[in-house]
């Protein structure tokens, strides 16, 4: 859930040649598996298409990760990587094409590129936009003409982690919150006794919280306590509020000033797809109310898993002869956001909450 860490642990001695080999060897047991479910000789398999974050790009590809551990964080290299699949010891016929799609810059890897596939955004006429809210919250804003592509680091709040008592959306999770006879009323995963607080949960938690007003605009628990408990033995912290504000704050400036570098109003935007996972289960309406996505609830769609979907579409209608999608990636700019002399006041801005729903 962590990319930097693995950046980390990829530049200490011996680091990188590990990770390498882990996930080259992990993928192979899940082709594996995929050749077996499917029930066909695995000398029938001829391509292989990979997407993933910048990170998993140059773990994969054996590319040294180091300039991704400081400014101004580009990739040694983000075009598209051929392998063999027996030069990476997976148990293939010769000659089956391994291929990672090439990265947009920056952060932005060629998850986004499946994504912006997946949608077609780049055959848009209109303007529209596609978020993927993770670790790092991944945006492109534009149409056919050009996008502007930008990543945030939002921190794993929306994946639960660095929350106190925070997990993934398994059984025993806070998933949902809602109001019932004036008190906040939390749903369980699995309906079981709770044991944590996933994405999903929080944004619904802390949303409800505001409407009834036990958390403050400011994100300050409103009884001036550390903490407040959601249904034994799970609690919400102060700390865990202000890592959602961090998360947020960072993903809705970036919305912000891709849209103000392309000359355009958030009114002009006619469709926010919101891709993974957390796109499909988070509340939209409280996402509106911690103004995470400020948009009207019909613009908001979610996309589903647009990476394993661009992915699918990148092995059955190959770009050309390399894949390298030349044509997208000329429409496409990468901002980066340090650059930009609004954005630390835009961020603060927007780590607050509305004070009320907007209509």
């Amino acid at each position: 859930a962590d990319i930097m860490s693995r950046i980390g642990f990829a530049a200490a001695e011996g680091g990188q040649q590990k990770l390498e080999s882990l996930i080259r060897k992990q993928l192979g047991k899940l082709i594996d598996e995929l050749i077996a479910a499917a029930k066909v000789p695995r000398e029938r398999l001829s391509d292989i298409t990979l997407v993933g974050n910048t990170a998993m790009h140059h773990l994969f590809c054996g590319i040294d990760t180091e300039p991704l551990s400081h400014y101004p964080f580009e990739p040694a290299q983000d075009g598209l990587q051929t392998f063999d699949a027996t030069d990476l010891g997976w148990e293939l016929a010769a000659g089956c094409a391994a291929r990672f799609l090439p990265c947009l810059g920056g952060f932005v890897g060629s998850d986004i590129l499946a994504g912006v596939l997946s949608v077609k955004l780049h055959e848009s006429e209109a303007l529209v936009g596609l978020v993927d809210i993770g670790t790092n919250g991944e945006i492109v804003i534009g149409n056919r003409d050009r996008m502007l592509t930008t990543s945030t680091a939002a921190g794993p709040a929306f994946e639960g982690a660095k929350i106190s008592m925070g997990m993934r959306a398994a059984t025993g999770a806070i998933s949902e919150a809602s109001v019932e006879n004036g008190q906040l009323k939390c749903r369980v995963l699995g309906n079981v006794e709770p044991r944590g607080l996933c994405g999903s949960g929080l944004v619904d938690v802390v949303a409800t919280s505001l409407d009834l007003g036990t958390i403050k605009a400011t994100g300050r628990l409103a009884d001036g306590s550390m903490e407040m408990m959601l249904a034994p033995p799970v609690k919400l912290t102060q700390t865990d509020i202000r890592e959602l504000q961090l998360a947020k704050g960072a993903i809705a400036a970036g919305i912000r000033i891709l849209l103000e570098q392309w000359g355009a109003k958030p009114e002009d935007l006619t469709m926010l797809y919101v891709a993974g996972a957390f796109g499909n289960y988070i509340n939209h309406t409280s996402a509106r109310r911690i103004g995470l996505l400020r948009f009207p609830r019909d613009m908001v769609t979610p996309a589903g898993n647009t990476a394993l979907l661009g992915a699918k579409l990148a092995l059955f209608t190959r770009d050309g002869d390399d894949g390298e999608y030349a044509d997208i990636r000329e429409k496409i700019k990468h901002v980066d956001l340090s650059s930009d002399p609004h954005f630390q006041d835009i961020f603060v801005e927007e780590m607050s909450f509305p004070s009320k729903e907007s209509p």
